[in-house]
């Protein structure tokens, strides 16, 4: 593979970052769109979606989520039996010239962003990754590339997406170089700066700059090191068990009527969990906002944890799609407020906020197997001190090492 970029596909890169921004702003507006319409979130950001998820009557939840149930059971059904095959990002990018047919991963991206709104606990992110990847898929026909290229453009596509719909430019590009193309090459890293870059500067200049996570600075000393050297081996064998939990259930009968019968009762459970956890609902920023403010105690902190793990495999179960970053947030920002609760009982105080947003992080770093992209995406996401670097290190490496020491175990 050269180290160059064409110009042909420096241009594409361009293009791609351009098509990526478009559809991360179309995709938001979609998504409050569906929100207002489903909860009455205020679509000029009046109010926040956890606000109007609390405030909204638990019966309103409760047919939300049935609703949301019926989309995803009839949406899917149609898309798996009458649709073109869906191919994953990941093994489009390891196989271009397997390509992600068009008109099926559009349909199944705004499946995706139409269930999200009306309450699914999964995330949004793979919509406008698949979206922007689909569009590239197109354009890529233009021209005569050659594999390495294609795969090339394919990943920072992907990346794009991502970049476009947290306002993250930095970690989309980490995300592309370690979890796409598992290439640290400078041919790779320009590509996916520019991609990325150009993705954010079209939603910025569309929605402006939007910080997902406008958290105030916490105090950063001795002792939340020390919290998070503990608190690492119990987020590492909380994710471990949750991976476990998601890999136990029952294989899926996607294309057949069935399915939407499940993913009704399934998205109906969900509903009736939304009644006393509102929080749950949609792709786990609520949980976020009240965990890294440390404004709930330990017992709703744990009942939310426990709400949400049932959550997330229940929409599992009933055959929906989504992203797991956000909700890997959440598990992990929950729990680690519940043990800087028991820590602070007893030991020299460290800050609730902070605790969960590293736990946050690392969670979702173990969870989705991106543990750079993990924290560089959280503090991107807030755009908090880089003094949190070092808590961050410090628990992701003490995870990381049970974790590697779990994986080893593992029989298969």
């Amino acid at each position: 593979m050269t180290h160059k970029l064409s110009p042909a596909v420096l241009f594409s890169l361009l293009a791609i970052g351009i098509m990526a921004g478009c559809v991360g702003i179309v995709l938001t507006w979609l998504l409050h769109t569906v929100q207002h319409l489903a909860f009455g979130y205020g679509l000029l950001g009046q109010e926040s979606f956890r606000e109007m998820a609390e405030h909204a009557p638990p019966l309103r939840r409760f047919l939300a989520l049935a609703g949301c149930g019926a989309v995803a059971g009839v949406g899917w059904y149609a898309l798996h039996r009458y649709g073109a095959p869906l191919v994953d990002i990941k093994k489009a990018v390891d196989n271009p010239d397997q390509h992600m047919p068009f008109k099926t991963t559009v349909a199944h991206a705004l499946l995706q962003i139409l269930t999200v709104g009306m309450g699914s606990p999964l995330g949004r992110e793979v919509a406008p990754r698949e979206m922007s990847a689909a569009l590239a898929t197109r354009w890529m026909q233009r021209f005569r590339f050659d594999a390495d290229t294609r795969r090339l453009l394919l990943a920072c596509a992907s990346g794009a997406g991502l970049a476009a719909v947290y306002n993250v430019p930095l970690a989309a590009t980490v995300f592309v170089l370690e979890t796409l193309l598992l290439s640290w090459q400078p041919r790779a890293l320009l590509a996916a700066l520019l991609a990325c870059g150009t993705a954010v500067l079209v939603v910025r200049l569309g929605l402006g700059d939007l910080v997902q996570y406008p958290l105030p600075e916490a105090a950063i000393n001795p002792a939340l090191s020390g919290w998070a050297l503990l608190a690492g081996p119990v987020l590492a064998l909380a994710v471990y068990a949750f991976n476990r939990s998601a890999a136990r259930l029952p294989p899926l009968p996607r294309s057949s009527p069935k399915m939407m019968v499940i993913a009704l009762a399934a998205f109906a459970a969900i509903g009736l969990l939304a009644v006393w956890f509102p929080d749950i609902l949609g792709n786990g920023k609520a949980g976020n906002q009240l965990s890294f403010a440390g404004a709930i105690g330990w017992h709703e902190g744990l009942a939310l944890f426990a709400a949400k793990w049932l959550a997330v495999l229940l929409a599992m179960l009933g055959g929906a799609y989504g992203g797991r970053i956000t909700p890997s947030m959440m598990l992990g920002g929950m729990l680690a407020l519940t043990l800087a609760i028991a820590w602070n009982s007893g030991l020299p105080p460290v800050s609730i906020g902070a605790a969960a947003f590293i736990g946050a992080a690392v969670f979702l770093g173990l969870a989705q197997k991106m543990v750079l992209t993990a924290m560089v995406f959280m503090l991107e996401l807030s755009r908090l001190s880089t003094a949190y670097w070092l808590p961050l290190c410090l628990c992701m490496g003490s995870a990381l090492l049970v974790w590697t020491c779990l994986q080893a175990r593992r029989p298969d």
